[in-house]
């Protein structure tokens, strides 16, 4: 019965295009709801891992228990979603090797970020440990929305719409990014909200960590801008000037929070708006930078009487 429904399997491209965008919904909001354990000083509201306290696996009915158990809840749900996108890429029809490879990234990031996740439970939240678990986040997004991407167009080569300055500057851009993050990680474990009266914090003092993190997105916005400039010297498609100037946008609101929960005393409430901002500034950049290259109309599905079953053939494409 088992091996019957697996061999008439079928994926359809756009199925699949809607698995691995669920895949990349969850592992944005994994980030979110971290963000919100950190914030509620919930961080060792499970002590231990993967058990929440002792022997006891599901959390006390209190707050900072509950928050930190909620959390684990939703990586169970993201882990299915990933997993379901993970084993469909190989019922896709036409099956494509690079989906399953980049599915299977994301099943690699999740593995590292569970144990991660239990290695910074057990050092108390020390500051290394819970910005690296950030960063990897950050990493398997990475990973989803190429999927999402490719999934999106088919699998022949893709072509550049935009002149190579506007592309390199892009990624330029993405690199200033990346900087402007993890200079963020440092001035999140240099400040206040360390996710337990237990933990420890950076050396660094965060007026002088806030202010470089403050340079980096104004360098960022300045990038930005000179990129808007040249879209428009260059006659780029409409959509990537919409697109170039949402990114303008997005970063404009990003900084005024940024300034704000600073001249505030960093309110958890406007911190996890950064944080949030963050992870959407993040898949942003990557869009941005991915749809400067045109992949063409999205693989034709199965008919009805294709065979679906995966074959040797299948296994062998997916290794070679």
């Amino acid at each position: 019965m088992l091996k019957k429904w697996l061999t008439e399997w079928k994926v359809s491209p756009e199925l699949y295009k809607k698995l691995s965008f669920f895949a990349l919904i969850g592992l944005s909001l994994i980030i979110v709801s971290g963000g919100a354990v950190r914030l509620t000083q919930s961080g060792l509201g499970c002590p231990t891992w993967p058990n929440c306290q002792g022997n006891q696996l599901v959390a006390q009915f209190s707050f900072h228990p509950m928050v930190e158990f909620t959390n684990r809840i939703v990586t169970i749900f993201l882990t299915v979603a990933v997993m379901i996108a993970t084993a469909a890429a190989f019922f896709r029809k036409p099956f494509r090797r690079d989906l399953a490879w980049l599915s299977m990234g994301m099943v690699g990031g999740l593995l590292a970020q569970v144990v991660l996740g239990g290695i910074t439970v057990l050092e108390k939240l020390a500051p290394p440990f819970v910005m690296a678990h950030f960063l990897l986040s950050l990493v398997c997004v990475l990973d989803a929305i190429i999927l999402y991407y490719r999934a999106s167009g088919s699998q022949d080569k893709p072509t550049r719409v935009v002149t190579k300055e506007v592309m390199w500057l892009g990624r330029i851009i993405l690199g200033a990014l990346t900087f402007v993050l993890v200079i963020g990680t440092a001035v999140t474990g240099s400040g206040p909200h360390s996710g337990s009266p237990l933990a420890k914090r950076l050396p660094f003092p965060l007026r002088d960590v806030a202010q470089l993190h403050a340079d980096g997105v104004l360098f960022l916005i300045g990038l930005t801008l000179a990129m808007l400039f040249l879209l428009h010297q260059s006659n780029a498609p409409e959509n990537v000037l919409k697109r170039g100037r949402a990114l303008l946008w997005l970063m404009a609101i990003q900084g005024a929070i940024g300034y704000t929960q600073y001249f505030s005393n960093l309110p958890a409430l406007l911190v996890e708006f950064h944080i949030a901002g963050a992870a959407i500034l993040w898949i942003a950049v990557l869009w941005f930078n991915l749809t400067l290259f045109d992949r063409g109309e999205m693989d034709k599905g199965p008919s009805d009487d294709e065979p679906s079953e995966i074959t040797s053939d299948t296994l062998s494409s997916f290794g070679s």
